[in-house]
């Protein structure tokens, strides 16, 4: 498409200060218009999801329980604070702890990690405020495994990547893999999940930028009413503004914020999003059926390069000039 010309070469031209490889994906309207591979990577390269199995994942597994009735936003996974306010990051928990040994992974090690995220004190009084928080995730799939009876890379992979043919999974994985910090491959790169196993709330999946669409495409289809595995009254509630005091939070999704956002300045407010320390992220305009998800793994060969952070916002401002102006 020759308006996104200008948007290829911005990718290209990353690769190296940006990224080693790295996949894109622009759709407007439901329909892709640029589907590319850039570095040391095809369009079948699978990449470590880091933090995007959040609202991939944890909460679209917690959206499907609750529409099952297997459990309630109101549910209390420890007793100072809800699911809800756990997808919004306002469990009063602090965001990081080293928790678990990730050269030691075993059942033992997991459960030690999931105890010791129940054991922390909190920092703030749940709903009061947001705090970005791991542990608030970690504490999210316990309790949907505990609802459920079975681990989350079971219940991924029946009802949410099975169910709409999506090849996104939990590590170990196999195949044409991007590499991570410390020559990671197919391994979860974030320390808590590689101690638990690979199989997290907050961390665990990969997948290639296809695969990761096919994902957002079910959330997206059901903001509109014509969704299959997700219910739209979640969906709505969900990408809506969770209403913790200043906060952009939904539940399991962000909002731009007023300034400085990934998604740059031209990108909606009402948009909704996610990001991921290994260099992957998805911005979506729900009511345009419009989204962008990069694929990247920037933390190769370390996370000392943070030039991330300048790319994210000129690309999704390149993209809305292409398609808008």
């Amino acid at each position: 498409m020759a308006r996104l010309a200008p948007v290829e070469d911005l990718l290209l031209s990353a690769v190296g200060p940006v990224f080693p490889a790295a996949q894109l994906v622009v759709v407007n309207g439901g329909a892709p218009l640029l589907e590319r591979a850039v570095g040391a990577a095809t369009l079948e390269t699978r990449f470590d999801l880091a933090s995007l199995t959040k609202p991939l994942a944890t909460a679209a597994l917690a959206a499907r329980l609750i529409e099952q009735g297997a459990f309630a936003s109101t549910t209390r996974p420890r007793p100072d604070c809800t699911v809800a306010q756990l997808l919004a990051h306002a469990g009063g928990l602090p965001g990081w702890r080293a928790l678990g040994d990730p050269k030691k992974p075993s059942e033992k090690m997991r459960t030690k990690v999931i105890e010791a995220a129940r054991a922390e004190a909190s920092e703030y009084s749940a709903g009061t405020r947001s705090l970005y928080s791991d542990l608030g995730y970690i504490l999210l799939g316990d309790a949907i495994e505990r609802a459920a009876g079975e681990r989350l890379d079971t219940l991924f992979a029946r009802e949410i990547a099975g169910a709409i043919g999506a090849e996104v999974s939990y590590a170990p994985v196999s195949g044409d893999l991007a590499p991570t910090e410390g020559e990671l491959r197919g391994i979860v790169h974030d320390e808590n999940a590689r101690a638990m196993g690979g199989v997290a709330g907050h961390a665990g999946l990969f997948g290639d930028v296809r695969a990761v669409s096919r994902l957002v495409a079910a959330w997206v289809d059901a903001f509109h009413g014509d969704g299959t595995i997700f219910d739209s009254p979640w969906v709505q509630r969900a990408w809506d503004n969770a209403g913790i005091p200043g906060s952009t939070w939904g539940l399991g999704w962000d909002h731009p914020a007023a300034t400085g956002s990934s998604a740059g300045e031209r990108w909606p407010k009402t948009g909704v999003g996610h990001l991921a320390f290994t260099g992957c992220s998805i911005w979506i305009d729900p009511p345009k059926r419009r989204w962008v998800i990069l694929l990247s793994n920037r933390i190769y060969p370390t996370r000392a390069n943070d030039a991330i952070k300048l790319f994210r916002p000129r690309l999704h401002d390149a993209i809305v000039a292409a398609l808008d102006d």
